[in-house]
């Protein structure tokens, strides 16, 4: 029982501190400021959609090679 109250004094102390007062500073408050715009990107889908045929399994060794990279 002593050693339990002796583990839990050291977190009890510091739950009980007071916290320090929060950074206000310009480039942290500028950060937060909800006047501007959330994004100036254009809105649109992030990947490119290419149709796609149902088609009966081919080999797949060459369907890899076509999907790899740099190869369109």
């Amino acid at each position: 029982m002593k050693f339990m109250f002796a583990a839990a004094m050291p977190l009890l102390a510091v739950a009980c501190a007071p916290l320090p007062p929060l950074d206000t500073s310009a480039g942290l408050v500028g950060v937060a400021d909800a006047t501007s715009p959330v994004s100036t990107l254009q809105a649109g889908p992030a990947v490119t959609y290419r149709n796609r045929a149902v088609q009966e399994p081919g080999n797949w060794t060459d369907l890899n090679n076509a999907q790899g990279p740099g190869v369109e």
